[in-house]
């Protein structure tokens, strides 16, 4: 208290010396001193301390500048400071700094314990265990005692009290609600000391149980259930407390319970559960409806007009289907999710305003409902297509009918629109859709409260697919080419070829055009060319390129063995220079697959032989040449190694194996080398020994080597 009015005082003096212009100098500061206090300063754990910093000025003058200098400890664990305000936090020393312009001050704070430890009593000041076995309900006080150089202090009030469990129990103040069974630790705090309880709480009650305890059956609209709660002592006897427990509804919208009384409120199912002291029981609530089905007289929804005749929808609950259903429409609770464009009364839905609403009637435990659509008045209508095209016995959603407002919009107002056929026999109208009965055309009208549309429908023989030979059509810039040949396969199996003028042609883009039964290129690029008929849809891929002038492949010629592959590049030149690979697009032949075949661009040796492969495209030929030759598979000399004497001679025969099957002599083909010619030479297959040594002999041919280790002895 003394410490809080020194430092009132001292703030009050400072705010009464004069203070330095906001752009004083650096150099018109001459030191900076902590107000009141030298170069120590001593503090408990957990107390706090505002300091004040003067600055001398160079006139003389002092200037408060506690919230303008920079302040620094130089153990923040120990002591804190913020603006001058020193916070200990734990026992120990630090150096408080100052700053203000290039002056500073620094002193030493030392932190020290207030009390020597603290500990919690019982509410009397007896002592305690390190854990107290306690009941659910029990009323328990604790005290903080707080001890000093042998002298008490009582510390509970201005403690901090936790609990590490507060669903089991909660503490204030050393006072203790003990809540459910479980352990939990209570735990006080004072000026950097603390203490701790272990407490473990258990009921003073066995079980508690329910009566009636077996599942609660309801039917929307029951009168209620009481329950009684009893509870079982652990030293024996029991307790009615029905009153005493508190109830709950797991789902109140289902059932409800105050004072163990169960109300059924919705349909569904629920838990109630009843907890007194650490015990609960629980049983299970189950709530029917009164019916086991409620529908009504509308079962689509309902499209009407501003104005126009409301509509008397009718419910009808039922039980039994052997029973007749029982009209409840004037028992029925009805309402609509929106008034303002729908009403209804007793199930009369009238359309006031355009929107949308649902409607629906509840009744003992069940709820139907229907939507409604109320569109605005139209001036007239048309229908979105002039003209359909069916199969037989086909069906299909009826076509939308647009219509325009009074305000020149134009809306969907299908839903309201009252269908009709002119002739049942080719296509007949029914609960929204059209289905063909016959071949032949005939109109549909649609009627949307005085105001028709027509559309003409054809029904035709029921088509598979389009069908064609071409897959991709390759056009140079500026040139045309025939359109593809399409047939039309029918479900019934038949082909109809000539329907070229019944085809509807659509280009990926305006840089390919279809005229007068050809297909014109205007831009290089690639596209898609699709033909339409009758539902059915068939592409072709459409390459539009600059015209070619040369081809050439690259090798021009090739050599291979048998098994062996390689792949052909095809360059082509335009007509402005440019070159283009074109390997993915030519197509090649073989004049002989027994030698060679070719897929791609890759070609495939067969076996030993000669064939030619042809390419063409843009009308130009390109020709390459394929040689087919047996492949080397191994190497072999007739000696792997010799001894001879200087001057002497020996004869190596070098036989090479093709395709693991015929052999030749290569001895005058080889390639042959003496590692060290001062011993022994080689020459086709000889080898001349010159002084005493040794010699490898190497002989290369085909991309494979033998070695002969050579001896020269006196």
């Amino acid at each position: 208290m003394v410490i809080r009015l020194v430092a009132a005082i001292t703030a009050l003096i400072l705010l009464a010396l004069p203070a330095m212009p906001a752009g004083a100098a650096d150099e018109s500061v001459r030191a900076v001193r902590f107000a009141d206090i030298d170069n120590t300063l001593s503090m408990h754990v957990g107390d706090s301390r505002q300091i004040s910093a003067l600055a001398e000025m160079s006139d003389g003058t002092y200037r408060d500048v506690t919230f303008d200098a920079v302040w620094s400890t130089s153990n923040g664990s120990v002591v804190s400071v913020d603006k001058g305000l020193l916070t200990a936090k734990a026992s120990g020393y630090a150096d408080i700094t100052v700053k203000y312009a290039s002056a500073s001050k620094t002193m030493r704070v030392t932190v020290t314990h207030e009390f020597d430890k603290v500990e919690i009593a019982s509410s009397d000041g007896t002592p305690l265990a390190a854990s107290l076995d306690v009941l659910v309900g029990e009323d328990l006080g604790l005290k903080l005692l707080a001890y000093k150089d042998g002298s008490t202090s009582d510390v509970t009030g201005d403690a901090e009290w936790s609990s590490s469990n507060e669903a089991v129990a909660r503490v204030e103040a050393g006072r203790v609600e003990l809540l459910a069974p479980g352990s939990v630790t209570i735990s006080a705090r004072y000026k950097g000391r603390s203490d701790s309880v272990k407490l473990n709480i258990a009921s003073p009650y066995e079980s508690l149980s329910l009566t009636p305890n077996e599942l609660i059956e309801f039917r929307y609209g029951d009168a209620g259930v009481q329950l009684e709660a009893t509870a079982v002592r652990k030293g024996g006897g029991f307790e009615l407390v029905t009153e005493k427990a508190g109830w709950k509804s797991a789902d109140p919208s289902v059932a409800t319970v105050e004072g163990g009384l169960v109300k059924p409120a919705g349909v569904g199912t629920t838990t109630i559960r009843a907890e007194y002291f650490g015990v609960h029981a629980t049983v299970t609530v189950v709530v029917r409806p009164a019916y086991a089905a409620l529908r009504l007289s509308a079962d689509k929804p309902l499209y009407l007009l501003p104005g126009s005749d409301p509509v008397q929808l009718r419910a009808f609950a039922a039980n039994d289907p052997d029973e007749p259903e029982i009209d409840v429409t004037d028992l029925a609770e009805w309402k609509s999710s929106d008034v303002y464009p729908v009403t209804v009364s007793g199930g009369l839905v009238s359309a006031k305003e355009a929107g949308k609403a649902r409607i629906t009637a509840s009744y003992m435990g069940r709820t139907v409902g229907v939507d409604v659509t109320v569109y605005p008045r139209v001036r007239s209508i048309e229908v979105e297509r002039e003209a359909m095209d069916a199969f037989e016995d086909g069906e299909g959603a009826l076509p939308k009918v647009i219509g325009e407002t009074l305000t020149g919009e134009k809306i969907d107002v299908s839903g309201a629109a009252e269908w009709t056929s002119a002739n049942e026999a080719i296509v007949e109208v029914r609960d929204g859709k059209w289905f063909a009965r016959g071949l032949g055309e005939t109109v549909l009208t649609a009627r949307v409260g005085t105001r028709t549309a027509t559309v003409k429908i054809v029904v035709h023989e029921e088509p598979l697919a389009l069908l064609s030979d071409v897959e991709e059509l390759t056009v140079v810039a500026g040139k045309t080419v025939p359109l593809p040949d399409v047939t039309l396969v029918l479900k019934n199996g038949n082909i109809v070829e000539d329907i070229e003028p019944k085809l509807e042609w659509t280009t990926s883009s305006p840089n390919i055009l279809v005229v007068r039964g050809e297909l014109k290129g205007l831009l290089t690029g690639r596209y898609t060319l699709t033909a339409s008929h009758l539902g059915k849809k068939l592409s072709f891929r459409v390459n539009v390129e600059q015209e070619i002038v040369k081809l050439e492949a690259n090798p021009a010629s090739i050599e291979l063995n048998p098994g062996k592959s390689k792949t052909i590049r095809v360059i082509g030149t335009y007509k402005n220079g440019k070159t283009v690979n074109l390997s993915s697009k030519v197509a090649w032949t073989s004049s002989n697959p027994s030698v060679v075949t070719v897929s791609g661009s890759k070609v495939k040796a067969v076996a030993a032989g000669q064939a030619a492969l042809t390419a063409e495209y843009q009308d130009i030929k390109v020709v390459v040449q394929v040689s087919v030759v047996p492949k080397l598979t191994g190497l072999s000399a007739s000696v792997k190694k010799l001894e001879l004497k200087p001057g002497g001679t020996g004869a190596v025969r070098l036989t090479a194996v093709f395709d693991k099957s015929s052999q030749s002599d290569v001895t005058a083909l080889a390639a042959w080398t003496s590692s060290n010619e001062r011993v022994a030479v080689v020459s086709a297959g000889t080898i001349t020994a010159r002084e005493p040594g040794t010699a490898t002999i190497k002989a290369s041919y085909g991309g494979k080597t033998v070695s002969i280790r050579v001896k020269v002895t006196k």
